[in-house]
């Protein structure tokens, strides 16, 4: 019950790795309090929740917004009293095109979403933890960062720029004990990666488990690390183990990349 007592704001609640921060809080013993844009995802992790016997609330979020932004923030001090943990999942994908052929109004909307739709929503929950004279936040980033791929470069520029972001925070926030962290995952073995390598199979004919053998092939730990397993690095940084870790940024990755 390493969360026992605290109160967590995940955003980007889906089927995947947000499902998978959102069940490790609430089985950790924390209220749980769930944004998203499709309200059937925050439904179903919600019932998911209460069926484990934990506490959970939701709100559709868009955290482009301003407005929703502050409505989630609301609606976690509404029902539980407090904001603890704010857990930055939400996230828009790279278009996957060449730097020269690509419209930077593409890049723009990824900047939009994953760096400032991210410290908007940061900027709501500073007030209440301010208040609590205490709060956590994570910012879940990504392996782009310190391997740069083709094709990504609106995604790794949004990724680089939130990074630095939450340094920034961490130095400004820390004398208000409100830490600052960020994970920095991999590949990760759920449905968003199990979804890629059906449809690379469906276009290229290799079976899923050749796909998988090849790239657990590059990873030390030998296998591609689990979503649920990797949620434990996000509680982690929400618990009072970490209470005295700042401005860090843990990789995630079973090994395939040191820094």
């Amino acid at each position: 019950m390493l969360l026992k007592d605290k109160v967590g704001i995940v955003s980007g609640v889906g089927p995947g790795f947000g499902r998978e921060i959102a069940l490790a809080f609430a089985r950790e013993g924390a209220a749980v309090v769930l944004g998203a844009r499709t309200e059937s995802y925050l439904e179903t992790v919600r019932a998911e929740i209460e069926a484990l016997g934990g506490r959970a609330t939701a709100a559709v979020t868009d955290i482009t917004d301003a407005a929703q932004c502050e409505r989630l923030v609301d609606t976690a001090r509404d029902a539980f009293g407090r904001v603890d943990v704010l857990v930055h999942n939400a996230f828009a994908p790279d278009v996957f095109q060449p730097f020269e052929a690509v419209d930077l109004d593409a890049w723009r909307h990824i900047m939009d979403v994953n760096l400032f739709g991210s410290l908007q929503l940061t900027k709501a929950a500073i007030p209440t933890m301010k208040g609590q004279g205490a709060g956590s936040i994570v910012f879940v980033n990504s392996m782009i960062v310190r391997k740069i791929l083709p094709l990504q470069g609106g995604y790794a520029t949004s990724k680089g720029a939130l990074l630095t972001a939450a340094q920034v925070l961490a130095k400004e926030l820390g004398p208000h004990h409100i830490r600052v962290n960020s994970i920095v995952p991999g590949w990760m073995w759920g449905p968003s990666v199990q979804g890629y390598f059906r449809m690379m199979q469906t276009q290229t004919g290799r079976p899923t488990q050749e796909q998988y053998d090849e790239i657990a092939a590059q990873i030390p730990l030998g296998e591609i690390p689990p979503d649920e397993d990797c949620a434990n690095a996000v509680v982690f940084f929400a618990s009072d183990l970490s209470s005295v870790v700042t401005g860090q940024a843990l990789d995630v990755n079973g090994g395939e990349v040191f820094h």
